[in-house]
C-alpha cells in the first residue's frame, strides 16, 4: 500500500513581508504543484507582494539607467574638458611627462609612456612600435590616470617656473630702480645746465 502524502497549509507568516521575496518568484513559479497548499486569496496575496517586489526592482534599474546615462555624458565631457585645459599648460611650460608603464596596461609588453608638450599620449612598446594620439581620444579611464600620474610632478613644475619668473621680476625691479635714478641724474642736470645759461 503506497503511503498517502498529507500536504499541510502554510500559515500566512510562511509569506510575510521577510520572506516573500525575490527567491520566492522561481520558486511558485516552476513548482506549481506546491500552490495547492494555498487557498485562492492567499495566492492572491503572495502574488500581488512578488509582483510588488519586482516593480520595485525594475523601478529601481530604471532609475539607475538614467542616472547612469547622465554620468557617462558628464563623465566624458569632463575628460575632455581637462585635456582641453592642459594642453596650452604643457605648451606654454614645454612640458612633458613619463608615466610607468604599468599605469596604464593597455599593451602586453609596454616599454614606455609618454605626455608630450602636444597634449599627445605615446607608447612605445614591443621596443620598436610606437602608438600616438591626442589625450581626449581615449577613454575616461585613461584620462584619469594620466593625470594621476602628471598631476604632482606639474605642480613641481609649476613651482620651479613661478621661482623662475620671481627671479626675473627681482631682475627688472633692481634694473628698473637703478635706470630711474639714472635718469633723475640727468633730468637734474638738464635743469642745472638750463639755469646756468640764464
Amino acid at each position: 500500500m503506497s503511503k498517502k502524502i498529507v500536504r499541510k497549509k502554510a500559515k500566512s507568516s510562511d509569506f510575510s513581508d521577510d520572506r516573500t521575496n525575490e527567491v520566492n518568484l522561481p520558486y511558485l513559479l516552476f513548482q506549481r504543484q506546491d500552490l495547492e497548499m494555498f487557498d485562492e486569496g492567499e495566492i492572491e496575496r503572495i502574488r500581488g507582494e512578488i509582483e510588488q517586489k519586482f516593480s520595485d526592482s525594475l523601478r529601481i534599474i530604471n532609475e539607475e539607467t538614467v542616472q547612469l546615462s547622465e554620468f557617462l555624458i558628464e563623465d566624458k565631457k569632463l575628460a575632455k574638458e581637462l585635456c582641453r585645459l592642459i594642453r596650452p599648460v604643457l605648451k606654454r611650460l614645454d612640458l612633458s611627462f613619463v608615466i610607468p608603464p604599468d599605469a596604464i596596461p593597455i599593451f602586453k609588453k609596454t616599454d614606455k609612456i609618454i605626455l608630450n608638450e602636444t597634449g599627445h599620449l605615446v607608447f612605445v612598446y614591443e621596443k620598436t612600435k610606437v602608438s600616438s594620439k591626442p589625450l581626449e581620444e581615449y577613454s575616461p579611464e585613461i584620462v584619469l590616470a594620466v593625470f594621476l600620474n602628471i598631476i604632482p610632478e606639474l605642480g613641481r613644475s609649476m613651482r620651479m617656473y613661478r621661482q623662475t619668473i620671481s627671479m626675473r621680476i627681482n631682475f627688472f625691479e633692481r634694473m628698473y630702480r637703478e635706470l630711474e635714478s639714472i635718469n633723475r641724474v640727468f633730468a637734474t642736470s638738464k635743469e642745472n645746465a638750463g639755469g646756468d645759461s640764464e
